[in-house]
């Protein structure tokens, strides 16, 4: 009669179970990774080439990859920037499309909160999670709460201080002095980054909030070298006084 090892057997049992537990797991990362990419490529084409099938079409392969890999914040991020990219062809004509401007908030909301869930040390999902709510809210409280989470995890990012003066640009004629002087100090701390703050020429230009800008900048040692910039004097060159 043939008798078995138990000891032997039942450990290369659950090794066999764990190399195709890692396999599976393997396979549907890669799976999953390939659908980013797909719809990657869909939103680095020109805006101008964007179309409402094509960002449907980069959707669709996000909701694959975060139901393939839920774990992975940074496709709960991506999911939430194809959403927030479809809000821009919205027909403000079209009461039916209008209906679902609300939906896609929450729907934005939610994938951002979960990718935050799983990495909460990424500034530029706590800008992304304040602007979207911001535009629910305005200027409250949460979305204060939710700048300063992006200025604790990246307080010395150009991209920080863009995104919260992109923020207080937007409700500029509603903004509490708290919002204000974040704005300053924003304002203060992106004027070190020399090139880069073209950046906030061009978003404030695209906001019709370029004014507000220029006059910030006008007064104060700390944007002098701002203002000898040829981007300052070609931006600001009609707000001079």
């Amino acid at each position: 009669m043939i008798q078995f090892n138990m000891s032997k057997t039942v450990p290369s049992f659950i090794l066999a179970i764990l190399v195709l537990f890692i396999a599976y797991t393997s396979l549907q990362s890669m799976r999953a990774n390939a659908w980013y990419f797909n719809a990657l490529n869909i939103a680095q084409e020109s805006e101008r080439t964007f179309s409402s099938t094509s960002l449907v079409e980069a959707e669709n392969a996000m909701v694959l990859a975060t139901d393939l890999d839920p774990e992975h914040p940074h496709y709960w991020h991506f999911l939430a920037h194809i959403k927030m990219l479809g809000l821009s062809k919205i027909d403000l004509l079209s009461a039916k499309q209008i209906n679902q401007v609300d939906d896609t908030y929450q729907q934005t909301e939610r994938a951002l909160l979960k990718s935050i869930e799983l990495r909460d040390t990424w500034a530029q999902t706590w800008v992304a999670l304040a602007q979207v709510v911001s535009f629910r809210e305005g200027p409250s409280e949460r979305v204060y709460g939710y700048l300063k989470q992006a200025k604790k995890m990246g307080p010395y990012e150009f991209n920080t201080h863009l995104g919260i003066i992109q923020v207080t640009l937007m409700h500029w004629s509603n903004l509490t002095p708290e919002y204000k002087l974040l704005y300053v100090n924003e304002l203060k701390l992106a004027s070190k980054h020399g090139y880069k703050f073209k950046n906030i020429f061009s978003i404030a230009e695209r906001m019709d909030r370029l004014a507000i800008v220029c006059l910030s900048l006008q007064f104060g040692n700390e944007f002098q070298q701002v203002r000898q910039t040829p981007a300052y004097k070609y931006s600001c060159n009609n707000f001079n006084t």
